[in-house]
């Protein structure tokens, strides 16, 4: 059953649609590992995962993660430490089918140290000139708190900029949640 109530367990069913011929695949946001592990165990044995983070809290647990659950595939993925930005901008990664961002805090980690609208946009815009055509990209955000809040809106507001000619657009959330539900920003590429 497709859950309509969680955000991020919503949009693997978008990555389900696109990882098995996807070639490389982005995870700007990796954290714990979680989604990063999900991407890997759903991939073809060919493709290329990048994890990227700024802590490396995130880093280390993404890579012990990646080591207990998948020993056998684990070198699929190039896990990165630094700002989405900037790696996106400076690392030779091209042709994505798949870019994905949780954004917000890590969980079980340091709430004070977030995502950042301006850091977050301009990742976006950087891996948005790099997707493939028909590549898919999803950005679950969390305005549950003030700078979530602003986050959120910043890239609603960047996304409904987009040329519509090139990117399909759209978002996804829950509407009778108490407590601001995460938002679920999809992005495809159409040409």
């Amino acid at each position: 059953m497709i859950p309509l109530h969680h955000s991020v367990e919503f949009q693997h069913h978008l990555w389900d649609d696109v990882l098995p011929q996807a070639n490389i695949v982005v995870d700007l946001t990796c954290g714990n590992g979680h989604d990063t592990l999900y991407l890997l165990q759903h991939s073809h044995s060919k493709a290329k995962i990048y994890a990227i983070d700024v802590q490396e809290e995130a880093i280390q647990s993404t890579m012990e993660r990646l080591r207990e659950k998948a020993p056998e595939t684990y070198h699929q993925v190039c896990v990165l430490q630094g700002s989405h930005d900037i790696i996106l901008e400076t690392y030779p990664i091209s042709n994505i089918d798949l870019i994905v961002a949780n954004l917000g805090y890590l969980p079980n980690g340091n709430h004070s140290i977030m995502t950042h609208e301006d850091t977050t946009i301009r990742a976006i815009a950087i891996g948005l000139q790099k997707l493939s055509v028909h590549g898919l990209c999803t950005i679950v955000a969390y305005p549950g708190t003030e700078r979530g809040f602003r986050e959120s809106k910043a890239v609603e507001n960047y996304l409904s900029s987009i040329d519509q000619t090139v990117y399909h657009c759209s978002t996804w959330h829950p509407i009778n949640q108490k407590h601001n539900p995460p938002i679920l920003y999809i992005i495809r590429r159409r040409k």
